[in-house]
């Protein structure tokens, strides 16, 4: 009994820990999915995108086609990115693939550049 208890009791503490780890970042109300892509804060882009330098202004990593693009740096903002093709947008925010392993996020205040990662 105090076995099953024990198992009881650890397993209620992994689907707890499961859920959310807090508040979502600012940046979500104003910005749905749009319906090509998925933005991933850091809990739901995980490991991969910890090192995202900032993901509480825009997505911490972003999944496109199959693939993740992960938040590299955020420069200057321009109306759109050298040798980019709009794919989608939210809100003020619109997404541009940059060859083939690279997409750049236009806001008003920044552009944000994502690369491929394999997560």
């Amino acid at each position: 009994m105090r076995r099953l208890l024990l198992t009881m009791g650890a397993t209620l503490l992994l689907v707890s820990a499961c859920g959310s780890s807090g508040p979502p970042p600012p940046w979500r109300s104003g910005h749905p999915d749009p319906g090509s892509l998925s933005l991933l804060d850091s809990a739901q882009a995980g490991s991969c995108a910890a090192k995202a330098p900032d993901p509480n202004q825009a997505p911490a990593a972003i999944s496109f086609q199959g693939q993740e693009y992960v938040q590299t740096g955020s420069s200057v903002y321009q109306a759109s990115p050298a040798g980019g093709v709009e794919i989608d947008h939210t809100g003020d925010w619109s997404f541009f693939l940059v060859g083939q392993t690279s997409l750049t996020m236009v806001t008003p205040q920044a552009d944000y550049t994502y690369q491929v990662e394999s997560c």
